[in-house]
């Protein structure tokens, strides 16, 4: 697992071999990043299911000004914060290590952009997530959420979300949606 862009193109980042974690491939990370913009510059990224947090830190290297992290497993959320330390954006960040839907419960303000990847087979944790962004304000009213997921899988969204974009790489599918108007 590496950093693709910005500051600190090319460091290499801290993963294990585990089955049940699905590190972003470098060709998604990419496009992922060309389709909400190679700069962004000061917004506040949250990072739900978050691995390794190789997201996360990738939007660190092209300048978010804060990312928090959010996952359950106690092993990645170490790995996690070996990766920042790698990378020196200790102070720029937050590792939360507990359940997406139980932490999103404490979490405030807006975030710009929210990427979440969840297990691909547990399909209702999709829209459970973002019933709570929307139920606790999460979203700035510009914002975007990021999803990844089974390229195969159609995610049915809850009501109040529209769909910007979907793209899919290979496995890997990625849709971008917004809050629609009126719903915040």
């Amino acid at each position: 697992m590496r950093i693709i862009a910005g500051r600190d193109r090319g460091r290499r980042l801290k993963s294990i071999d585990r089955g049940d974690v699905r590190p972003t491939t470098d060709r998604t990370k990419e496009s992922l990043f060309n389709i909400i913009g190679p700069n962004i510059g000061g917004v506040r990224f949250l990072d739900l299911f978050a691995g390794f947090g190789g997201i996360g830190i990738e939007a660190l290297s092209r300048g978010a000004a804060e990312v928090v992290f959010v996952e359950r497993d106690r092993r990645n959320a170490k790995i996690i914060n070996e990766n920042l330390a790698i990378v020196g954006y200790e102070d720029d960040s937050q590792v939360i290590s507990n359940d997406v839907l139980k932490a999103l419960e404490g979490l405030t303000g807006d975030f710009d952009l929210i990427f979440m990847d969840p297990p691909y087979e547990e399909l209702e944790l999709y829209n459970q997530t973002l019933d709570k962004i929307k139920e606790y304000k999460l979203l700035h009213p510009t914002g975007i959420i990021i999803i990844e997921h089974f390229s195969k899988d159609t995610i049915a969204l809850p009501e109040g979300y529209d769909i910007i974009k979907e793209k899919k790489y290979g496995k890997s599918g990625i849709t971008l949606l917004k809050i629609r108007e009126g719903e915040e």
